[in-house]
């Protein structure tokens, strides 16, 4: 068993580490916008702790208008966040089995990999004006507690953080099919799973 572990490619272990984090973040997107969907949701709270008056109200504003979009996109953002959830769990679920060392768990683990950067894109492509008032949500909030702080805000509004945090993501999947599509990573897998006796 030591000298097995001793011979797992670090690649692979990468892979794998990051294709759970891959599926169990997918996942938790998505089960947290159907919430959205499905809870009543206070603007206001979102003004809760900040103390100047006008900042607060900025931020209850746009929040405001975070939800009034996101309702207005029910009719894609909803089925887009099951959609989310769906795939994010098996992305999980073949990341668990692939790890366990089933033998036909690799090659779909890819292919959801794969689906999962392509649908996030797409969801952002679909959504991306209900993303940007999120971020301004966000940023406004930011803002105010960094005034409070007596602190600069580091990035401007404006920042392009949404297709940036994207690009990321996508580069990650990328990294996540090579390292499991690697000849030693398929060879390891491969002896894994007649070590446990699958056929």
């Amino acid at each position: 068993m030591a000298a097995e572990r001793k011979r797992r490619p670090w690649v692979l272990v990468l892979a794998l580490m990051g294709a759970l984090a891959l599926g169990a973040s997918g996942a938790s997107v998505g089960w947290s916008r159907i919430v959205l969907y499905r809870s009543p949701i206070d603007p206001t709270v979102a003004g809760e702790g900040i103390v100047d008056p006008s900042e607060r109200d900025a931020v209850v504003a746009r929040t405001r208008a975070w939800l009034d979009a996101l309702d207005e996109a029910k009719a894609r953002g909803f089925p887009l966040s099951v959609a989310a959830l769906v795939l994010g769990s098996a992305t999980f679920v073949f990341a668990m089995r692939t790890l366990g060392g089933s033998r036909g768990a690799r090659s779909i683990l890819v292919q959801l990999v794969v689906a999962q950067a392509v649908f996030n894109a797409a969801d952002y492509w679909l959504l991306r004006d209900v993303w940007k008032l999120n971020a301004r949500v966000a940023w406004a909030r930011q803002a105010a507690a960094a005034h409070e702080r007596g602190e600069p805000m580091v990035l401007g509004e404006d920042a392009p953080l949404l297709p940036i945090l994207l690009g990321i993501q996508t580069f990650g999947s990328a990294l996540v099919v090579i390292g499991l599509t690697r000849a030693r990573s398929r060879r390891f897998l491969e002896a894994r799973a007649e070590a446990v006796g699958e056929p």
